[in-house]
């Protein structure tokens, strides 16, 4: 699955390579291709964000007039997403897109003689035999040769070219391939323990470390973020907890890829970063945000509900009925407080009584018992 979106982002790079002859670089342009490509699901989300912090009160408002039914809570939330036009799941797509495109870019940057050499499949087969055979000549162990053959069969092409002597022209066409950038190789991969701590090897472990710290950055303004757009929003722990590990497992990931994803990783974090900052100002405009608001609202209202927002009122209708069934066997014996679900305490009396005594009816019909007296309405319950 994953090939095929590395196949179109593959022929991008090829591209991107074709004019600047620089792995680097391509990665840098190729990046920045890719955020301009996902900036709209990124300024809807943004958008969402910024609407659904303009009926925050309203929301703390619903919780406040029933706190303890959070049945009804869900149900009227509901309500306020269709009346104001809000789809709450709209940011999923975004995020999900982001997420395909990185195993996407993975499969490029794992895979250049594929995707930017393009060279053949039967090519590459015979010359990780070739490899393979040399290697066990001259007692060699690659470990990375299985999980990452087209990233090891460069490294040899450059440094011991007679590896690959059987298959003419192989070798010069890897050695031609320009995957230096800053002065290291990006087809590399970090070591905490080198043989030599040289430049490339310090600059290896750096990027990943790197990476890590812009993406603790995007966490860090995008919590300020929320807390401005609005404060009385709930802390989330057990997300904000993910957030924060994120650039943990950038770290972690990093040490163990080729240099070419965590350059991807600090491009686009870096990237990501200033289209956000952007996006906040532009959003801090008052007026500006409530003319966005309004749009936004009559376009979906136009459009109708989201499958999000379709599948939140379904599960509202099934709890709802669930819990009315609930209701039934239990009216001798529950009470509410005043305001629950918008009846007083007598009410909610009366209404209990009236379905102990249709339940007594329903029993007594189906027993071929003398009907006990009710008031005309309790049939309808």
């Amino acid at each position: 699955m994953f090939d095929l979106i590395a196949i179109p982002l593959g022929w991008v790079m090829w591209a991107i390579y074709q004019v600047v002859h620089n792995y680097g670089i391509s990665l840098v342009l190729f990046t920045l291709f890719i955020k301009l490509l996902t900036l709209p699901s990124t300024y809807k989300m943004q958008v969402n964000t910024a609407r659904m912090g303009l009926i925050a009160p309203k929301i703390e408002k619903i919780k406040k007039s029933y706190p303890n039914n959070p049945q009804r809570v869900q149900e009227e939330q509901t309500k306020l997403y269709g009346q104001e036009g809000i789809n709450p799941g709209s940011g999923c797509l975004g995020s999900l897109v982001t997420m395909l495109l990185l195993f996407g870019v993975y499969r490029v940057v794992l895979k250049p003689l594929t995707h930017i050499l393009h060279i053949s499949n039967e090519t590459l087969t015979q010359a990780q035999t070739a490899l393979q055979t040399w290697l066990q000549d001259n007692n060699i162990t690659e470990k990375y040769l299985t999980a990452r053959p087209e990233l090891i069969m460069l490294k040899y092409a450059k440094s011991n070219p007679e590896a690959f002597s059987g298959i003419e022209g192989f070798a010069d066409k890897l050695r031609g391939f320009q995957n230096n950038f800053l002065g290291f190789d990006l087809t590399g991969t970090p070591e905490l323990h080198p043989e030599v701590w040289s430049k490339t090897a310090i600059l290896l472990i750096a990027l990943p470390v790197l990476a890590a710290i812009a993406q603790l950055a995007i966490t860090i303004v995008t919590q300020m973020r929320q807390k401005k757009v609005n404060p009385n929003m709930q802390s989330m722990g057990g997300m904000n907890a993910m957030l924060y590990a994120s650039p943990l497992m950038t770290v972690w990931i990093g040490m163990s890829t080729p240099a070419g994803l965590s350059l991807y990783w600090l491009v686009n974090s870096i990237l990501s970063l200033v289209m956000m900052v952007l996006i906040y100002k532009y959003l801090d405009n008052k007026e500006r945000l409530l003319a966005i608001n309004e749009k936004e609202k009559q376009k979906q209202l136009k459009k109708g509900p989201g499958f999000m927002q379709r599948m939140m009122e379904q599960s509202a209708q099934m709890q709802a009925q669930q819990n009315g069934t609930n209701n039934r066997g239990e009216a001798n014996r529950t009470r509410y407080a005043d305001g629950d679900d918008g009846m007083t305490r007598k009410e909610r009396a009366e209404y209990e009584r009236k379905l102990v005594e249709a339940a007594r009816r329903r029993a007594a019909e189906k027993y071929g018992e003398e009907l006990p007296d009710s008031d005309p309405g309790d049939d309808d319950l």
